[in-house]
């Protein structure tokens, strides 16, 4: 079953056409426009308190889209004085506003014309257990929204406090990075703004709004948590409680462990927020509401996400990549069909995404070993998805190079002399990104390839073209054969000095050399 879509988030309705029946139901009185299909008419009920079916999917959904008949009329946000939980998270997020919010006032912001949002007021709140870690590629960002020009603020609190700015003028948004004696997070600056979609998948036009436009906006309820600066303050004073601003249903959702979103076209606007919607259910430990599993299953099924550029999908799944259960996120991307068009699933391909759990948050090249793991397992050619992703070409080459060295039954085996693996890898040896995504898909290689790593970095003397020539040896195929040869050896282990490297060549330059080509 499929609910009713409104149109362009943020298009004023009449009333008369609106109406809002609780969490999970949007109604549409009144749709124009819509003929009959050959199965009938395409809005198959409209009842108070009733999900509107649809039958045509993504067709019915793109011209409910653009007609903009149906819709489901917000609740206006409510403001509740909410407990403050002795949480790690809350005490360390205390910490990061003391720093901060001195920063702010020094500039003249009035504490009622800035709020506190995004992840910060929902890791405060939050009271669940459920072993969640802020991703290292997200930290204690803070996210500021105002009812004015953010990238004027901005300029403001470089002008008074230094670092760097960068104005993101497309959404006239800006981050502000402090002095690194400032010991602060990054600021995100953002203008309160209302937002409606062109056609689905496009990114949105907008305009300057109030709090509530910039609410209405959001994701998911309970990303829509904002608190006041004048609340913060007093939070970071010590207050147990503070002030909340929020969609009506943000609180009990967040209580629950719900992924709600704000209305039926959010995975149509913006088929981004599928992905988005995994990652924060598995992060969080939540789950999708009943009427929100609707809404994903119908997007998927009538091909949203096409609407959407590669590069945007590829965005979202490196920030996969970088969640603390990336296993679990990507096996849910899949099940829920969201990876079975970039050809990135097939029968290793699990293998890959169990390998890509195996990384460590440490590792600064954790996206691009995601990558070389995910195509190097996936039953599709490496550079089918790249082609649909728009990965690099030397991403693709990459890949096609790591899966060649996946289906390599020997590399599989736990009981290879070093002469064999410094064969299978000598061509790789320096390639620091194949070698360590190889540690985490074959674990029990890990220490060897680390000290195959240290020998091929080795800077100590070796022989080279112009050795051999004036050992008697001319240049072609044969000097080639012996230097790679040497290099092998050299990586095993067996050569570990230029005396031994002279000696092997008198002993085996001659047989080499008298070997046919």
């Amino acid at each position: 079953m499929l609910p009713a879509v409104p149109g362009p988030t943020g298009r004023r309705l009449p009333e008369s056409t609106r109406a809002w029946h609780g969490p999970d139901h949007w109604v549409c009185s009144k749709v124009q426009g819509l003929g009959a299909g050959p199965q009938g008419p395409d809005i198959v009920g409209a009842h108070a308190g009733n999900i509107v079916e649809l039958r045509n999917r993504f067709d019915t959904i793109h011209a409910l889209h653009c007609i903009g008949e149906v819709s489901m009329a917000q609740p206006a946000t409510v403001s509740t004085r909410v407990g403050i939980p002795n949480t790690p998270a809350a005490r360390n997020i205390r910490v990061q506003l003391g720093r901060i919010l001195p920063l702010l006032k020094e500039i003249g912001l009035s504490p009622t014309a800035v709020r506190l949002v995004g992840g910060l007021p929902r890791a405060l709140l939050t009271t669940r257990d459920v072993g969640y870690r802020v991703p290292r590629h997200e930290g204690l960002d803070v996210d500021l929204v105002m009812e004015s020009d953010a990238i004027i603020v901005g300029m403001r609190l470089q002008e008074i406090h230094g670092g760097a700015l960068t104005a993101h003028k497309q959404f006239a948004n800006a981050t502000w990075h402090p002095p690194k004696h400032l010991s602060a997070s990054s600021v995100d600056l953002i203008s309160a703004r209302s937002e409606s979609y062109p056609q689905p998948g496009q990114l949105p036009e907008w305009v300057s709004g109030s709090f509530e436009d910039d609410c209405y906006r959001r994701d998911f309820t309970v990303n829509t948590l904002a608190l006041d600066l004048e609340t913060a303050a007093d939070l970071c004073a010590g207050a147990g409680q503070c002030l909340v601003h929020h969609h009506p249903l943000a609180l009990e959702d967040l209580r629950q462990g719900i992924i709600r979103v704000l209305h039926a076209g959010s995975f149509v606007d913006d088929p981004t927020r599928l992905f988005r919607a995994v990652r924060y259910e598995q992060r969080l430990g939540f789950h999708l509401s009943g009427q929100t599993m609707d809404l994903f299953s119908s997007a998927v099924a009538g091909n949203c996400p096409a609407t959407v550029s590669g590069t945007r999908i590829r965005h979202e799944v490196e920030l996969a990549f970088l969640e603390s259960r990336v296993a679990a996120v990507l096996n849910r991307l899949v099940h829920l069909g969201l990876l079975a068009g970039m050809g990135l699933t097939g029968a290793r391909a699990e293998e890959g995404r169990e390998a890509c759990g195996r990384m460590s948050e440490a590792d600064a090249n954790r996206i691009d070993m995601g990558w070389l793991l995910m195509l190097g397992a996936a039953e599709a050619e490496p550079s089918t998805a790249g082609l649909e992703l728009g990965l690099p070409p030397k991403m693709q080459v990459r890949a096609e190079v790591f899966r060649s060295l996946l289906q390599d039954p020997v590399l599989a085996k736990g009981t290879l002399s070093d002469l064999t693996l410094a064969r299978r890898l000598g061509s790789v040896s320096r390639d620091s990104l194949v070698l360590r995504s190889l540690q985490v898909y074959f674990p029990h290689l890990h220490p060897r390839i680390d000290w195959l790593m240290a020998r091929a970095a080795d800077p100590g003397p070796r022989l080279d073209g112009r050795d051999l020539i004036q050992l008697g040896y001319t240049p072609g195929r044969t000097l080639g054969r012996i230097l790679e040869e040497l290099r092998v050896l050299r990586l095993a282990g067996m050569l570990r000095s230029i005396e031994d490297e002279r000696a092997w060549v008198r002993d085996h330059g001659p047989e080499m050399q008298a070997a046919p080509e």
